[in-house]
């Protein structure tokens, strides 16, 4: 796995805003120290094509962590 993805999984695991794509938008990930397996910016329905997040939440998340 590239440091890139791991990012990507660690900054998803912290984001109160993750929704995998085509989940109800209802549904929140809450990082309560569970293993969320599959948890990825890159499956993220905020998270475009260009890599980007619509929320502009990624830097802030990965600066806390």
């Amino acid at each position: 796995m590239s440091n890139q993805n791991k990012l990507y999984e660690e900054v998803a695991q912290s984001c109160s805003e993750y929704c995998p794509c085509g989940c109800d938008n209802s549904v929140k990930n809450v990082s309560n120290g569970n293993d969320s397996k599959g948890c990825s910016c890159l499956n993220c329905s905020h998270f475009d094509s260009n890599h980007h997040c619509s929320l502009d939440l990624y830097d802030q998340i990965v600066n806390n962590i």
